[in-house]
């Protein structure tokens, strides 16, 4: 009976040894002074211009792509290693966003200056306020590799001849994720 119990014992502290989590490093911020994300929809025929104007970003592609773009904002972006060595990161920020319509006589997504060019200014301006989160960043492939991001913007969009004025918010709420099985 007692080498039944010195067995179930053992195998109880191995089965707990290998599951624990082993130390991971403390909690990193780092700076982005390049996050400048564009996005389309090609279906409402829009180009979204992230913490970066598309005056700017073209004059920066037409230079060659000298340096890092010319981005409004720096992101801090704090990044966590767990103890199985995927780095979970995470940030939070306010960020300038321009929305351009898409040219009618060019085939969409060609280029962003390209799709955009025939336009005399942007469609709307304003901000929003993303989160976002992913916990295998660095793709280590130790775990399921899940993310998502929360955002919440106001435009103003330009009224002929009258200046600007506030346009409507808005928000994708709850959080939108996503999930990647890793085998």
């Amino acid at each position: 009976m007692r080498r039944r119990t010195a067995l179930v014992a053992a195998l109880v502290l191995l089965a707990l040894g290998l599951t624990a989590q082993t130390s991971a490093a403390p909690p990193e911020q780092v700076e982005l002074d390049d996050f400048a994300p564009l996005l389309a929809d090609v279906g409402d025929g829009l180009g979204l211009f992230v913490n970066i104007g598309r005056d700017d970003y073209c004059a920066w592609v037409d230079g060659g792509f000298i340096g890092p773009p010319p981005v409004d904002e720096t992101i801090s972006v704090k990044l966590s290693e767990t103890g199985k060595g995927a780095v979970v990161a995470s940030f939070q920020g306010d960020l300038k966003i321009e929305l351009w319509r898409l040219d009618p006589d060019v085939p969409p997504l060609v280029d962003p200056c390209v799709d955009t060019d025939a336009q005399s200014g942007p469609w709307a301006t304003g901000s929003a306020h993303v989160e976002a989160n992913d916990n295998d960043f660095d793709g280590s492939r130790t775990r399921t590799n899940s993310l998502g991001s929360e955002d919440r913007g106001r435009s103003w969009t330009q009224v002929a001849g009258r200046g600007t004025s506030p346009g409507r918010t808005a928000s994708r709420s709850p959080r939108t994720t996503s999930s990647e099985s890793v085998q």
